[in-house]
C-alpha cells in the first residue's frame, strides 16, 4: 500500500516538471528577437544618426551696430549770418536730387538792423562826398578832406556789398548741391540760428557706412578689407549685403565699451540711415571633417562622440577645432567621412552598448 502511494507522488511530480518545461519553452519561442537580444546583451538605446561630412566650415564673429554717414562725408548747409528759419522744405531721411530746395531763411532782426545801419552809413557817406566835392569847388575844402570822404564811402560800400553777397539783404532758399538723403534737420521753423551753424545735413547715397562694435579680444582677428555679411536685424528675411571692413579703431569707445569698426557696403546696398544691422565676419575657414554640435559630448576634460557599427555604439575621442552655431570641426584617427555619428540619444551611451537606429523625423 505504501509502495503504491509513492508511485502516485512520483507521477504527479514528474507531470508538474514537464508542464513547467513546456510553458517555459513556448515563451522563449514566441518572445520577440529584440527582447532576447536585450536579455542577452543588456539594454538597447534608441538613437538617431547623421553621416560625418567633409566640407568647408567657417568660424564667424557677430557684431551689431547701425547705418551712419561716412566720417567727413556729411554736407552741412548753413548761412554766414545770424538768420531766422522761415520754412523747412524736406524731412529727415528724405531722398533728394541736385537742386532740391531744402530750407528758406531770412535775416534775424539783429542782422537786419545791422544791414540797415550799414546802408544808412553808405547813404551818409555818399552825401558827405557830395558835400566835400561842393566845398572843393568853392575852395573851402582841401584835397585831403575830399580823399577821406571818398575812402569812407568806399569802405562803407564794400561792407554793404559784402552783406548783400552773403544774402543778408533778404530771404533766400538753400538748394541741394548733389543727390543723396537728408541725414539731419538741425533747426526748426521760426528758430534763430547763429552764423555758420548747421541748418540741414545731407549725405550721398554712396557715402553711407555701417558702424559696428566688437569685443576687445576679437580685434586681433580682424583686418582691413575683411569681408562682412550685413543683415537687417528688424527684417531678417531681407537679402544680406556683402561689405568689407574699411576702418578699425585702436581705442575702446568710452560709451559702448566696444571697439568701433567701419564697414563699407556696396554703392547699391540701399541701406537706411540709423537702421540696426548685424555684421557676420568670417574669422577662420577650412575644409575638414564636420559633425553637428549635438554629436559632441564633454567627458573628463576631453570631447567624445559615438558612431554606430554592427548595431553597437563606438566611442571616439576627438579634437574639436573650428565651430559655429550648428557645426563643429572634429579630428580623430579612427573617424572617417560617411560614418554614422549619433546626434540624438547619445548622452547615456557607453562604448559597445547595443543601439537601435531610428529614422529621423
Amino acid at each position: 500500500m505504501k509502495h503504491k502511494k509513492w508511485i502516485v507522488i512520483v507521477l504527479i511530480t514528474g507531470g508538474l516538471i514537464f508542464a513547467v518545461y513546456v510553458i517555459t519553452h513556448r515563451e522563449k519561442r514566441t518572445a520577440p528577437a529584440g527582447e532576447v537580444a536585450a536579455s542577452a546583451s543588456g539594454p538597447v538605446a534608441s538613437v538617431q544618426v547623421t553621416p560625418v561630412q567633409r566640407g568647408r566650415i567657417e568660424e564667424t564673429l557677430s557684431a551689431f551696430g547701425s547705418v551712419v554717414a561716412a566720417p567727413g562725408e556729411v554736407e552741412i548747409f548753413s548761412v554766414p549770418f545770424e538768420c531766422r528759419v522761415r520754412r523747412i522744405l524736406v524731412t529727415a531721411g528724405m531722398e533728394i536730387v541736385t537742386n532740391t530746395p531744402l530750407v528758406e531763411v531770412e535775416p534775424s532782426p539783429d542782422t537786419q538792423l545791422q544791414f540797415d545801419q550799414v546802408r544808412m552809413e553808405r547813404d551818409s557817406a555818399e552825401q558827405a562826398l557830395k558835400f566835400a566835392e561842393q566845398r572843393m569847388e568853392l575852395k573851402l575844402a582841401t584835397q585831403q578832406e575830399l580823399l577821406v570822404a571818398r575812402q569812407n564811402l568806399g569802405n562803407v560800400t564794400a561792407r554793404l556789398q559784402s552783406m548783400k553777397d552773403r544774402g543778408i539783404d533778404g530771404e533766400q532758399t538753400l538748394h541741394a548741391a548733389s543727390s543723396g538723403v537728408v541725414s539731419r534737420l538741425a533747426a526748426q521753423p521760426g528758430q534763430i540760428v547763429a552764423a555758420g551753424a548747421s541748418l540741414i545735413e545731407t549725405i550721398g547715397l554712396n557715402k553711407i557706412v555701417v558702424h559696428l562694435g566688437v569685443e576687445n579680444e576679437d580685434v586681433v582677428n580682424l583686418t582691413k578689407g575683411q569681408p562682412v555679411l550685413l543683415s537687417r536685424v528688424n527684417t531678417p528675411t531681407h537679402p544680406t549685403v556683402d561689405g568689407h571692413i574699411s576702418t578699425i579703431s585702436r581705442q575702446v569707445n568710452p560709451v559702448t565699451r566696444f571697439v568701433d569698426i567701419i564697414v563699407q557696403p556696396p554703392p547699391d546696398a540701399r541701406l537706411l540711415l540709423n537702421e540696426y544691422i548685424e555684421g557676420r565676419i568670417v574669422t577662420a575657414a577650412r575644409e575638414t571633417l564636420i559633425v553637428p554640435r549635438l554629436a559632441i559630448l564633454p567627458e573628463g576634460g576631453q570631447f567624445v562622440l559615438y558612431t554606430v557599427a554592427a548595431g553597437h555604439a563606438v566611442k571616439h575621442i576627438v579634437t574639436v577645432g573650428l565651430e559655429n552655431a550648428n557645426e563643429v570641426e572634429v579630428q580623430a584617427t579612427d573617424l572617417a567621412e560617411g560614418q554614422p555619428v549619433i546626434v540624438q540619444g547619445n548622452s547615456q551611451l557607453s562604448d559597445g552598448m547595443v543601439v537601435k537606429v531610428e529614422s529621423q523625423p
